[in-house]
């Protein structure tokens, strides 16, 4: 049976921009616990003050708690080491024990005799299961320790398994060990012992999913990593990638594999780490296409470039506008929302749009709701359901800026001023009022994010940018975008496409 830990809370934390509190451990928890991993690390009581609230207060089963802590100290009986006693007393029925496999570290940091550390790993193992609790032994350089030292490794392990340990992890510490190191060492230890062998990869490599597919190849059947990869240094295999692996090669059922994206933004929320885009399975652009062709072949056949769904790990699949579509991708956007824009004529003035658009600095994959508007344009649709008159923006030495608009709805004209903080926000709030005056809902949508780029930086001051505009109304959350040499002016483009957006009935099924 093949079994996985998590050390999230633990291992995780050793990341050098986090620190988690009681809550934040509690939350991840609740999160993990729809993974179905069969362990999760939490804490080592012997330093982390607040283990004994959290296991006061968590839902978790003993049998899915794991208590980190190390051997005795040198000179102590274990049966009298404050760490193994608190070890014992920890809530749940496992213990993680950490020993080193690496004779030179014996020898040379903890600088201690080498055989009186086999002894003691022995002994300290032995005191925690006579009182109950089951044992998984990390074993702490061992990779390292078994090219400088195997008989000295694989004696340490068999220490281990001597004092009662279920389960005999190997870790890889420091990251640099090769696959080949890792399935050679895993090969003897499974031919060597009788209990369960077991993985722990660290990434200083970018080897750490690699070492654990190695193992698991060459029979560990225990696989130790965070949900993220988060660690220490370069961090850990992350489980995020593992976990899907494990199931395709027939290892792990995971039922709950399908929560697998939404759980790692609960815990990415709660760590307060922002997930790459491009990390496999759980990145926003994971199943993201963007080339024609690509596009074209997942729409007609997905597995022709998907070879897994995102369905299957809580993933969405995404395709993107840009000059590399084909006229498929941009008829299949259109479809549902605009469906006359996908008669032959009018979808090459579409697609002729947008090449032209793109041309000019324009990106539609991340604002989608400008293409829209545009395509609808250009079908024939009302979409200006306002006409700008004029606006006036002043921006001086002052604390705020100054914006005046000027707005017309069906003949009839009004204007507004604003002071904001900046010229944009001044300019945002001047158009906002006249709308209110013939658009009531317009009082629910507000800007969320604001972002500027520059399109030719060897231009200087005087380059092109690219303004992009994130907008919601509580329900939708929409994005635009506008292109000048004028920055106010590319805000404003933005803003305009922003509220016919947020005004267009036709539009309210979308990016809700």
């Amino acid at each position: 049976m093949y079994t996985v830990l998590d050390t999230t809370m633990r291992d995780g934390a050793q990341h050098n921009k986090i620190s988690f509190s009681v809550e934040d451990k509690l939350g991840i928890a609740e999160a993990l616990e729809q993974l179905d991993v069969d362990f999760i690390e939490y804490g080592a009581p012997s330093f982390d003050i607040e283990t004994k609230d959290f296991e006061n207060r968590t839902k978790l089963s003993p049998d899915k708690l794991v208590a980190f802590g190390m051997t005795a100290r040198a000179g102590t009986e274990p049966e009298r080491d404050e760490g193994i006693l608190k070890l014992i007393a920890a809530k749940g029925n496992y213990v993680s024990l950490v020993g080193k496999s690496d004779r030179r570290h014996v020898e040379k940091v903890l600088r201690t005799d080498a055989g009186e550390y086999l002894n003691n790993i022995r002994k300290s193992v032995a005191t925690i299961t006579k009182s109950g609790k089951k044992v998984i032994f990390d074993a702490e350089h061992f990779f390292d320790g078994y090219a400088y030292d195997r008989d000295y490794a694989m004696a340490s392990l068999e220490a281990a398994a001597e004092g009662g340990a279920e389960i005999l992890d190997l870790c890889d510490t420091n990251g640099g060990s090769l696959p080949t190191a890792i399935r050679t060492a895993v090969s003897e230890c499974k031919k060597t012992f009788s209990v369960t062998i077991g993985i722990h990869a660290h990434n200083d490599a970018g080897l750490a999913t690699a070492n654990t597919l190695a193992a698991l190849e060459a029979g560990a059947e225990h696989v130790q990593g965070t949900l993220l990869g988060l660690g220490e240094r370069s961090g850990n295999a992350a489980l995020s990638t593992i976990l899907p692996l494990m199931k395709r090669l027939g290892l792990k059922d995971l039922p709950g594999l399908n929560l697998l994206t939404p759980v790692c933004r609960t815990v990415a929320e709660i760590s307060n780490i922002a997930i790459p885009d491009s990390a496999p399975y759980i990145g926003a652009a994971a199943f993201t296409h963007k080339a024609g062709l690509h596009a074209d072949g997942v729409l007609k056949e997905s597995d022709t470039f998907e070879f897994i769904s995102p369905e299957s790990v809580g993933n969405v699949r995404r395709l993107v506008l840009s000059k590399q579509a084909g006229r498929h991708l941009v008829r299949s956007k259109l479809e549902g929302v605009i469906p006359e824009a996908t008669e032959p004529e009018i979808l090459s003035k579409v697609y002729a749009a947008l090449k032209e658009r793109e041309a000019l600095g324009y990106t539609f994959e991340a604002a989608e709701a400008s293409f829209y508007i545009m395509a609808a344009r250009l079908s024939g649709r009302k979409v200006d359901f306002f006409k700008t008159v004029d606006y006036t923006v002043i921006d001086s030495s002052d604390a705020l800026s100054h914006a005046k608009a000027e707005i017309s709805v069906d003949g009839v004209t009004v204007s507004a001023k604003a002071d904001g903080n900046g010229p944009v926000h001044a300019l945002d709030l001047a158009m906002r009022e006249c709308m209110l005056k013939f658009f009531p809902a317009m009082d629910s949508v507000s800007l969320v994010d604001y972002k500027v780029r520059v399109i030719d930086p060897k231009s200087a001051t005087g380059a092109r940018v690219r303004v992009s505009i994130t907008s919601t109304d509580g329900k939708r959350t929409w994005k635009t975008i506008g292109v000048s040499g004028n920055v106010v002016h590319a805000s404003f483009i933005a803003l305009e496409d922003s509220y016919r957006f947020a005004l267009n009935d036709d539009f309210n099924g979308l990016f809700a």
